[in-house]
């Protein structure tokens, strides 16, 4: 496959899930600011209080006649994620024709709040079913979506060099993440045709990545986790740094549809 840049300002409709921790707060910000006029964004997140302090800042930030804003909460097991995208298109002016589409996946605070692994059964599966399932559901509905029909697409699935290694307190996590990657990298060989490119990025170890207590009360924190040398050596990202990272990834250094790119491949912003 070919390189690909990609000009931001175009006529979009965007998609972006997981936005309660920092990184996902940065990306709605610079990503909308960066759309052309007619352009709808949805944001969607399970934690109420913060999707709607996200939106109140993004109104105050945002031009209202450039980019009409939705958001959306995500019920206890992010099932409801088609029918709050499918509410936002049937918002958006009869008359919009989006020149692309672009749908984000980012995990809120599952990647930076979350560590222990769930202790019943049926906590694994509600968390394979909010990490894994409702993605994969909501993706292969965007892909679909009548009114996106013959409009360019982008998926970004945010992912982890580290977290899809095996990792103590982590397999819950590390598996689902393994398996989204699988998914998108399958995803990218079979949309090719019809105009869908895939990006799995890596955003770094964040700043804002939390230290946190095991079932017994003993502290963790991320660097505990990781046996490279190397990779403890790599300076921790703030969550502007890796979302401008990204950006320019997309429109100036390209990239190739289906392969992972990490931050810390190079230092170029």
């Amino acid at each position: 496959m070919a390189a690909k840049r990609m000009d931001l300002n175009k006529r979009t409709f965007l998609v972006l899930s997981g936005s309660s921790n920092p990184l996902g707060q940065t990306l709605a910000l610079q990503l909308c600011s960066r759309l052309a006029p007619g352009s709808v964004a949805l944001i969607l997140d399970d934690d109420q209080e913060k999707l709607a302090s996200l939106e109140q800042l993004l109104r105050e930030l945002l031009k209202p006649d450039i980019v009409q804003l939705r958001t959306g909460k995500l019920d206890e097991h992010h099932s409801n994620g088609v029918e709050l995208m499918e509410q936002a298109l049937k918002q958006a002016e009869p008359s919009t024709v989006f020149e692309r589409s672009i749908i984000v996946h980012n995990e809120g605070v599952a990647a930076t709040e979350v560590l222990m692994e769930p202790q019943l059964s049926q906590d694994w599966a509600a968390y394979v079913q909010q990490q894994l399932y409702a993605p994969v559901a909501l993706n292969q509905r965007w892909l679909h979506c009548k009114q996106l029909t013959d409009v360019e697409k982008l998926a970004i699935n945010v992912t982890s060099s580290l977290l899809v290694r095996p990792l103590i307190h982590s397999g819950l996590l590390c598996s689902c993440k393994r398996a989204r990657d699988m998914y998108f990298r399958a995803m990218a060989s079979e949309e090719a045709r019809h105009n869908v490119h895939v990006l799995s990025y890596a955003p770094g170890l964040l700043d804002s990545h939390q230290t946190q207590y095991d079932v017994n009360g003993n502290m963790i924190n991320p660097e505990s986790l990781v046996t490279s040398s190397q990779m403890l050596q790599m300076p921790r990202a703030q969550p502007l740094q890796a979302t401008l990272k990204l950006i320019n990834i997309l429109e100036k250094i390209s990239f190739v549809s289906g392969h992972d790119v990490d931050y810390y491949d190079t230092f170029v912003l």
